[in-house]
């Protein structure tokens, strides 16, 4: 569609859209020849003649020209259109309005097709016009628009909008509906009275039920109601309907026969007589309204004797009695309270008790207070209150609202309770308590209660952390059996021994702490608490955890146990020393040879010693043991691997042999001789991935080597011993230059348990 305009001046085929406002130009620059009635040139002259008028007007017209109903209007109807503007200049008005397209197609049928004529007030539609569904409501009139043969060729039609008009209609009548509501259900009595005889127009059930449901509508009001007559109502309206002025009266008595046939009844009510004025200022009627307050008085005279009848027994109370309003304002006290404070009458009302309240206990106090006036609960809390003597003393102070029969707070009874020596008893009773659960923590003792029947454990400060668990004011007897281990589940107490008491008194058994999964042992001592008639119904009782001196005797009986050993090993191989020493010798040779293997034996105990028998280096060993020998002589090279108690002995008695040999007969027996020791990790040669200790002795420079002609103990020592103990190999050479001692076994790894 052209966004340009085409002046309509001086054209003679766009002259009727002369005056035609936006749509004049709009229409005037469309592209009609697209559409199904062709370019404007070719319009008919009454469609000419009924497009300039529609344009004209400023109600919002259409014109639905041809079977499809080519939409042509005016600027009022763009407006209505809404966001569907412009697109819908030339549409087809299915197509256009596709959301009504069958209720268009209706008129269409109608009032082109037929030639009739449409009429529809507020007709809801739902419409798409601002990009979302509407219901909008229309006043809608569809009439034929006829060409020159006078048959119908178009519809034109007026569209009203009439939506806010709809929805303020429906307020006002929802309006009065809630008003008729209102007077209805209002709880007082309203009437209308109508003209000077006091027709009775309207009434709520508040006024039908104040009359006895009498049918009163229609009637003067001293028809309706005749046993009033004489008490002075009747005047009362006469004289408000004559001078115009409201009456207003307070818990007036009338006498109404509330049922047929019934009493006489007294009823007490508070009234309004409000004079009803048309627009000229005349009254023309009255409203009446009230409360019917019977029920009201009736229970302010028996508050009252309950009230006098109050203040006698809390007069004679020992306890301090007050009262406050509802809105929490102390407004009496009775004598006890001023015999304590030493106050006058009065003194203490509204804010004044606060005069005697300790300054520390003031604003809870007061906070609360508040808090439960607001509430309309049950008050309860402590606070100092000074004596006459300035002495502050404990009280327990508690409140109740007193309520009418429709749950409104009359009055609120309070009482204060003096319960300072209870405080003062239960205070030395929590410090007895404190100074017990200290000693008991100092000591690492926890104590415990079990209620048998529920199987309920009431536990100590520290009891809760001997189990691995998180501070709780109790716990089921079955979360602490589920902690012991299973091996121990016969050393605890068990439902059985528990009913029966036959729990035994002290064990100890092992637990695993949930928290952090240790392994702890735990000593427990118990006694049992009887009914009358002899049945278990209390287990109380203390626990400590042990575990330190289980291990500490664990260690002991370890250290035993290995000392046992270690003196067995001893003496084993100094047995063994001594019988292949003192094997095929003289007893001087015997004996010197015997010190020295000793000496070898007590070197490598005194490196051990320092180690607690847990490992030594070999190298410490090696530098030990050749202490005694030239050391100019020698050199020794290798890491300072570590090696298990038994290797150490069996490496200080092949050295001691090696250099007591060498010494003899072998390098060191000569100045020129030298020794070389070391020692190496290497990986194996059938197997990298196998890691191998290589430890060598080789002897140079000496006299020539010969090999021995018998096997003594000093090589089978060395051969069979020191490798078997090293779980590998040993190999002697006897090189003529020199012997060479090869020790070929795996990487060593330190002890896991005692050898």
């Amino acid at each position: 569609m052209p966004q340009t305009s085409t002046a309509t001046v001086g054209n003679p085929h766009l002259a009727f859209l002369s005056g035609g406002g936006e749509l004049g130009r709009l229409i005037a620059a469309f592209d009609w020849a697209s559409t199904s009635i062709g370019p404007i040139g070719g319009w008919p002259q009454s469609l000419k003649t009924a497009i300039s008028l529609i344009l004209r007007s400023r109600v919002p017209i259409v014109m639905l020209w041809g079977e499809d109903g080519v939409m042509i209007y005016n600027d009022g109807y763009s407006e209505f259109a809404g966001g569907r503007h412009p697109q819908l200049l030339g549409s087809k008005v299915r197509e256009g309005w596709p959301e009504v397209a069958d209720f268009n197609d209706n008129i269409m049928k109608v009032c082109l097709g037929k030639g009739g004529t449409l009429a529809y007030r507020e007709q809801v539609l739902t419409l798409n016009r601002t990009g979302k569904p509407e219901q909008v409501w229309l006043d809608l009139d569809y009439s034929p628009v006829l060409d020159e043969s006078g048959e119908p060729a178009g519809v034109i039609a007026i569209v009203i909008e009439t939506t806010a008009k709809v929805a303020a209609e429906r307020w006002r009548a929802g309006e009065r509906d809630r008003q008729r509501q209102m007077f209805e259900q209002a709880p007082g009595f309203m009437a209308m009275l109508s003209g000077p005889q006091h027709v009775v127009e309207l009434t709520n059930a508040a006024y039908m039920q104040l009359v006895g449901h009498r049918d009163i509508i229609g009637l003067p009001i001293r028809q309706a109601l005749p046993e009033v007559e004489g008490q002075g109502f009747f005047e009362l309206l006469d004289q408000v309907f004559t001078s115009g002025e409201a009456f207003i009266g307070y818990a007036l008595k009338a006498e109404l026969q509330r049922t047929p046939g019934a009493a006489i009844e007294d009823r007490f009510i508070d009234l309004v007589y409000q004079p009803v004025r048309n627009p000229a200022g005349e009254v023309f009627g009255i409203f009446v309204q009230g409360v019917d307050v019977t029920d009201r008085l009736i229970a302010e005279q028996a508050l009252r004797q309950s009230e006098t009848q109050f203040r006698t027994f809390a007069e004679a109370m020992p306890n301090h009695v007050w009262t406050a309003t509802p809105e929490g304002l102390l407004d009496w006290f009775n004598p006890r309270v001023y015999d304590y404070s030493g106050a006058r009458p009065g003194e203490l009302d509204g804010h004044g008790w606060a005069d005697i309240l300790h300054p520390d206990d003031i604003a809870a106090a007061s906070d609360k207070w508040q808090q439960t006036v607001a509430a309309g609960t049950f008050y309860e809390t402590e606070f100092r209150l000074r004596r006459h003597d300035g002495i502050y003393r404990w009280f327990i102070a508690r409140a109740v609202p007193i309520r009418d029969t429709d749950g409104a707070i009359l009055r609120w009874i309070g009482t204060n309770t003096d319960i300072d020596d209870q405080k003062q008893a239960a205070q030395a009773l929590l410090q007895s308590e404190r100074r017990l659960q200290l000693s008991q923590n100092a000591a690492g003792i926890a104590a415990l209660e079990l209620d048998i029947a529920s199987g309920t454990v009431v536990g100590s400060e520290g009891f809760w952390g001997l189990w691995g668990l998180s501070p709780r004011d109790s716990v089921h007897i079955s979360v602490l059996e589920n902690i012991v281990i299973p091996a121990d589940k016969d050393v605890r107490s068990n439902p059985e021994t528990r009913e029966k008491g036959t729990a035994v008194p002290a064990v100890e058994y092992r637990i695993r702490r949930p928290d952090t999964g240790e392994l702890r042992w735990l000593s427990r001592h118990i006694d049992f608490v009887h009914d009358e008639t002899g049945k278990p119904v209390k287990m109380f009782g203390v626990m400590q955890d042990v575990t330190d001196r289980r291990e500490a005797q664990a260690r002991q009986e370890l250290l035993t146990h290995e000392l046992e050993h270690r003196i067995k090993n001893i003496l084993a191989m100094v047995a063994a020393i001594a019988s292949q020493t003192l094997r095929n010798t003289d007893i001087a040779t015997a004996s010197a040879t015997f010190n020295e293997r000793l000496r070898a034996l007590a070197n490598a105990h005194d490196i051990l010693n320092k180690t607690r028998w847990t490992s030594a280096s070999i190298r410490e060993v090696v530098d030990n043991t050749v202490a005694t020998f030239p050391l100019e002589q020698m050199s020794i090279s290798g890491p300072a691997l570590p090696i298990n108690p038994k290797m150490a002995l069996t490496l200080a008695l092949a050295v001691n042999e090696l250099a007591t040999n060498a010494l003899k007969y072998g390098a060191l027996s000569t100045p020129d001789g030298k020794v070389a020791i070391e020692w190496s990790l290497q990986p194996s040669q059938d197997k990298p991935s196998d890691i191998r200790l290589i430890w060598r002795w080789r002897e140079s420079g000496g006299p020539p080597v010969t090999p021995p002609s018998r096997r003594g103990f000093g090589r089978f020592l060395i051969e069979r011993v020191f490798g078997t103990d090293f779980g590998g190999t040993v190999r002697i050479d006897y090189h003529p230059d020199g012997v060479e001692c090869v020790l070929n076994a795996p990487a060593p790894q330190l002890p896991t348990a005692p050898y």
